[in-house]
């Protein structure tokens, strides 16, 4: 879901900032930091923390989301479900235009990206990805790194999705699309250090999250990583069918483990 997870199959120089992306999720609108102070909240920002967590629990969800880092730009937006989800990426780096969509359908993950993609995000030779290019892709998820495609679009995993760590403390007064929110912040581990995360959740009502922000305004230069993670729909009910035929990605990622199914169908 994210754009910060580890995209340990990538081999080609936009990995970094896939990497940096992988975990983080976002297209924002409409966000914007009201003057004055907030409302008192009736709890400390760590119990509202909790309390979102809580709320949260199993819930489909739709996210999008957007993240810069040192001159490459990412979007994802999709939808998570109980057993299945999916999420298209879009990943540009000055003249490279990467495009991959994936699905979860139980336990085997689906991929169809661009050549460009293939060839720099998935590490296929330039042979196969031209060969391969707008063709599903399949792999089973117990496959660990081939998994990290589709990791956080099941509901269970919506939770990891959002954790961050203390010191948890309330920011200034915040507007979403003109609902009031509560803006708790906290901090997230990535590759190169820990970064401050804003998480907007309802002033009132059920506190599910609005939007995250992922180190927030700009601090850190154009190498730092910023991000935005808009979330809506919670609740919704998200059933994603496997493609009729699809090819084992098992066979073509260089130094994937062996045990590759054939063809596939149905």
């Amino acid at each position: 879901m994210r754009p910060l997870r580890q995209f340990p199959i990538s081999t080609a120089a936009t990995a970094g900032a896939v990497s940096a992306v992988v975990a983080l999720a976002a297209l924002t609108a409409g966000t914007s930091a009201a003057a004055g102070a907030a409302a008192t909240p009736a709890q400390s920002a760590q119990s509202e923390y909790q309390a979102m967590l809580k709320a949260v629990g199993t819930q489909g969800v739709h996210f999008s989301s957007s993240a810069r880092q040192s001159g490459v730009t990412i979007s994802v937006h999709g939808d998570t479900g109980a057993t299945t989800g999916a999420q298209t990426l879009m990943v540009k780096n000055g003249s490279l235009s990467e495009h991959v969509t994936a699905l979860l359908v139980g336990s085997t993950g689906y991929i169809n990206a661009n050549a460009t993609a293939l060839h720099h995000v998935i590490g296929l030779t330039s042979t196969q990805s031209s060969k391969y290019a707008g063709a599903w892709l399949s792999f089973p998820t117990s496959n660990n790194g081939l998994a990290q495609l589709v990791a956080g679009l099941l509901n269970s995993q919506v939770p990891r999705e959002l954790e961050m760590t203390g010191p948890f403390t309330y920011g200034t007064a915040t507007s979403v699309n003109g609902k009031s929110v509560l803006a708790i912040h906290g901090s997230q581990g990535t590759q190169t250090g820990t970064v401050p995360v804003v998480l907007l959740v309802p002033a009132s009502g059920t506190p599910l999250p609005i939007e995250e922000d992922t180190n927030p305004g700009t601090g850190g230069g154009s190498s730092a990583i910023h991000g935005t993670v808009s979330f809506s729909s919670w609740g919704e009910k998200t059933t994603e069918r496997a493609p009729a035929h699809s090819v084992s990605l098992l066979k073509l990622v260089p130094g994937a483990t062996s045990g590759a199914t054939s063809t596939t169908g149905g």
